[in-house]
């Protein structure tokens, strides 16, 4: 069963201790000035959250400043809560029960996950490439079993993306969102194809030779590793959340990747995505030509 909230914090120590956890993932290696680098500051106190001075520049910075959790005034502890929730793929939250689970209304419960969901889209966007062994095909995103044929207004086409260790396991996948121009009818046509190899797969001859199955659906024929492992995404994300619209999906599939990413590399998923927010730099609203992630 998994724990309140109330024993969250106990464990962690209070909420010193969470503000304490959310300066060693900014700075793991000691301060180090966001504007210029130098390693000392001064400490202002005074205010509900530490604020730190650089000796040097005077700029002055805190763990949420410049992150998606600036001016926030909800408790640290209950934005790491969200973050562990979210972690983990077991506790299946949304926000209407996170509201319910730290005290806050659904409103800033749900508007504390989209950052956080923003946050990993532009981390992922930034992701090395897929090289050398890759699977890769379409996957059909709808609230029920795909149907065989044109797409409905429902079904949402995505191009997916495995890597392959020489020990055939999984190592990390991508994606990109597909638009109904790059589709003929329920299969990916070759523009499409060529233009996620390019966004997605490394450069080397190896990896570019790698076919992306156009069929209408990710099958365990072609796609041995990545299929099962889609369809349990995208199973959880319709049964933890309802409704999602065309526009918010990238969000939810890159909480979906970014977690199962860092937990199938050995990642400490919780501490990586505490990373992610705070490496969000005031971004507020994903750009309109962002639409994939690695």
């Amino acid at each position: 069963m998994l724990e309140s909230y109330a024993e969250f914090l106990a464990k962690q120590g209070g909420e010193d201790a969470c503000a304490e956890y959310f300066y060693r993932c900014r700075w793991p290696d000691g301060y180090r000035c966001p504007l210029c680098g130098h390693p000392e500051a001064y400490t202002i106190a005074t205010r509900r959250r530490p604020l730190f001075e650089c000796v040097r520049c005077r700029h002055q910075a805190s763990v949420t400043s410049g992150t998606c959790m600036e001016g926030t005034r909800t408790a640290l502890s209950k934005w790491l809560f969200a973050i562990e929730r979210m972690s983990d793929p077991s506790s299946g939250i949304n926000a209407a029960q996170l509201a319910k689970q730290i005290g806050v209304t659904y409103k800033t419960a749900y508007a504390m996950m989209n950052k956080i969901r923003e946050s990993l889209l532009l981390e992922l966007d930034g992701a090395e490439r897929l090289s050398g062994r890759v699977e890769a095909g379409l996957a059909i995103f709808c609230p029920s079993l795909p149907s065989i044929g044109e797409l409905n207004e429902q079904e949402h086409p995505v191009a997916m993306a495995m890597e392959i260790d020489d020990a055939d396991r999984p190592v990390r996948m991508t994606w990109m969102m597909l638009d109904r121009e790059q589709m003929n009818g329920s299969t990916i046509n070759a523009e499409a194809r060529q233009v996620f190899k390019r966004r997605h797969f490394a450069p080397d001859p190896v990896s570019q030779a790698a076919d992306v199955q156009r069929s209408w659906y990710l099958t365990i024929r072609h796609c041995r590793n990545l299929a099962p492992i889609i369809r349990a995404e995208f199973k959880r994300i319709r049964t933890t959340y309802r409704g999602i619209r065309a526009s918010s999906l990238p969000k939810y599939l890159a909480e979906a990747s970014f977690r199962w990413n860092a937990r199938q590399n050995g990642g400490d998923c919780v501490q990586l995505m505490v990373q992610a927010c705070q490496a969000f730099r005031h971004v507020q609203r994903s750009p309109a030509g962002l639409r994939s992630a690695c």
